[in-house]
């Protein structure tokens, strides 16, 4: 079984830009082979039919020799600045259309929907809905508006999500050519590969050494994108943490899965160093422009035990809410 975990997509999205008079509300046209997501007046992803056809999208799933997708909202479709109600609303709207992909193809496709995370009540009652309907989990983003990911207020969230074993799949939502968070990473270079693999690193920490991993032990979470530089960062920060804890770093990170969206075998190797092979899923980010290979090259270091881990046994295991 060939499992790419990592993968988008726009489902069918209401118009909330014309329904509030609000162009930060994304909206989606469609121009022959091409799709364009708007959010506040300018186009922010150009996307290919792929996107948003189950048809297009088992296509390509078949020509590379993938067995199933997990799909997730693209990432400027995260709202968690709305209002809260019209957050819940905008949640519930795309976990619903999402999850008729999924059951119209149970075989090819999971799903991970996403929740009004700024509104922590709000965003468990959309969870239970999202698990009802048939959804895997939920992406969010680094952070819950202007809430870190290890603020009180979120325990419920994340309690919620372990009991129901929801993954949770941290995904940034950097948009454009600067971090936001900080004015020293600009250009789209600089913030796509140094603005958001940090930006994953800092929300890693918060859940590992912020105390929500050892409330909620079960929680199921996943960082896109290799953990950005959370795990290249797990040597130095054990070197202190493990000499003044009870628990040590690597106690702490069993349940955390990290993806293989690195784009270099090296790296990947390195994750299993670290984490062990057992903690990594295959993923691609699928199909945007800085798509990883789809037949998984980035995984020719790995012996073949492993390459058969991280090609779906880790996803099966992640995925399983039995």
């Amino acid at each position: 079984m060939r499992v790419d975990f990592h993968t988008h997509l726009v489902p069918a999205l209401p118009d909330f830009a014309e329904r509030h008079g609000d162009s930060r509300w994304p909206s989606f046209a469609v121009e022959g082979q091409v799709g364009r997501l708007s959010r506040d007046g300018r186009v922010v992803r150009t996307v290919p039919p792929s996107s948003w056809s189950a048809a297009a999208r088992i296509e390509d799933m078949d020509e590379a020799g993938i067995d199933r997708q997990v799909l997730s909202p693209l990432p400027p479709l995260v709202c968690d600045w709305a209002e809260p109600s019209a957050a819940a609303e905008w949640a519930v709207r795309l976990n619903d259309s999402l999850a008729e992909m999924v059951a119209a193809h149970p075989t090819r496709f999971h799903g991970l929907g996403t929740v009004p995370l700024h509104d922590p009540k709000r965003a468990v009652e959309v969870l239970e809905q999202a698990h009802d309907a048939g959804l895997a989990g939920v992406e969010i983003g680094t952070t819950a508006g202007e809430l870190e990911l290890d603020h009180p207020e979120l325990r419920e969230f994340f309690a919620a999500a372990a009991e129901h074993a929801m993954v949770v799949f941290v995904h940034p939502l950097i948009l454009g050519t600067e971090a936001g968070w900080t004015s020293r990473i600009t250009g789209a270079e600089v913030t796509f590969g140094l603005g958001m693999p940090t930006d994953t690193a800092i929300a890693a920490a918060k859940l590992v050494f912020g105390g929500v991993v050892e409330q909620s032990p079960e929680l199921r979470i996943c960082l896109a994108h290799g953990g950005g530089g959370f795990v290249w960062a797990l040597t130095r920060i054990s070197r202190l943490w493990d000499a003044q804890h009870d628990r040590p770093v690597r106690d702490l990170v069993r349940n955390v899965f990290v993806d293989s969206v690195v784009y270099d075998p090296a790296n990947v190797a390195y994750l299993r160093d670290v984490l062990g092979a057992e903690q990594i899923v295959f993923g691609t980010d699928y199909p945007l422009p800085a798509q990883d290979d789809l037949r998984g090259a980035v995984l020719a270091r790995l012996s073949g035990d492993e390459a058969e881990q991280v090609w779906g046994g880790n996803a099966a295991r992640l995925l399983d809410r039995s």
